[in-house]
């Protein structure tokens, strides 16, 4: 009975070894694990993964490494191209990476082919004005391209051949104001806070975290939240389903690792993510600090979701302007 115990601890201790260690059995993190952000400091990826910096319990510090380009495809593939043994991670939001495949801009499909570590929040698209139209409701909008026939509202959107840019579009289209639109694409949120400010542009479509500061200085105006029920950040904002549009994109956001990360280093990274994403502390920084909700999915339970959303909007690519 005492050698069979002792083998069973032995196999135990190997065991935990292992779950939290490399290949070669050393313990995992040895060294700090980077953080790519593929957009530029103060968007929804950027504050999210900052936040997290702050309470996260590994052995070694996560470190953000902000890589712009490509309205977030060029950081992608750098976490793609990585070595995968968990010290190189990818901060981003699934619906993007679905936009670089059904849009034909990545060779590979990112969504499907990074290793899914966890989703830790909620973001929803907002579609918003700036001071300088005067429009208060999605109404007033409509009812301005009525009124002035042949002229044309530019709209920032983030990415060309993107979900944001076919959700916009489908938007756009449901309330019979398509043609009276120019959609301009920009690399990432401050791209498009940026042409909206400055007035190069009279609507934006960006995430309800990108646009809190700005909207609570009086600069941009929310008009549609993009969801199938009102934002906990904007109570006020009608969703695109509620204004009978069926356009209703979640915008996750999560972490992805290359493809091949041993499954023990995944498992070590999602419980550290976990246990910070729900936190009381965490969830009362997101909800009320950040405007995000709260809301961490497992990895393997995120990418099984997330492939369907890549079906659904497949076919909208075949629409896209």
């Amino acid at each position: 009975m005492r050698k069979l115990f002792a083998v069973l601890l032995a196999l135990a201790v190997s065991g935990a070894l292992y779950a939290t260690g490399s290949s070669e059995g050393a313990a995992f993190p040895e060294k700090p694990v980077q953080c790519i952000i593929p957009y530029a400091p103060g968007g929804g990826s950027d504050v999210l993964t900052r936040a997290i910096m702050k309470d996260i319990k590994m052995a070694q510090p996560l470190v953000a490494v902000n890589i712009e380009g490509g309205a977030g495809l060029v950081g992608a593939n750098q976490a793609y191209d990585s070595k995968a043994d968990g010290y190189t991670i990818l901060a981003h939001n699934p619906v993007d990476l679905i936009g670089f495949d059904l849009g034909g801009l990545s060779d590979a499909p990112l969504w499907k082919d990074l290793e899914t570590v966890a989703m830790v929040v909620a973001d929803y698209n907002v579609i918003s004005t700036n001071k300088f139209s005067g429009w208060k409701t999605i109404e007033d909008l409509v009812a301005w391209t009525k009124a002035n026939p042949g002229q044309k509202v530019k709209w920032a959107v983030s990415g060309a051949r993107s979900v944001n840019m076919a959700d916009t579009q489908r938007i756009a289209r449901d309330l019979g104001i398509f043609d009276s639109i120019t959609f301009v694409p920009y690399d990432g949120g401050a791209g498009t806070r940026k042409a909206l400010l400055g007035d190069e542009a009279r609507l934006e479509t960006t995430t309800a975290s990108e646009i809190q500061a700005v909207v609570a200085s009086g600069d941009n105006v929310p008009l549609l939240i993009v969801s199938d029920k009102r934002a906990k950040s904007y109570p006020n904002i009608p969703s695109t389903l509620e204004k009978g549009i069926n356009v209703t994109t979640i915008k996750w956001r999560g972490y992805y690792a290359p493809k091949g990360t041993p499954k023990a280093v995944l498992a070590y990274l999602e419980n550290a993510l976990k246990t910070v994403a729900t936190s009381p502390e965490f969830v009362n920084t997101v909800e009320n600090n950040l405007s995000f909700t709260a809301n961490f999915v497992d990895g393997a339970t995120a990418a099984a979701q997330i492939a369907k959303w890549a079906e659904e909007l497949r076919p909208f690519f075949a629409n896209l302007k």
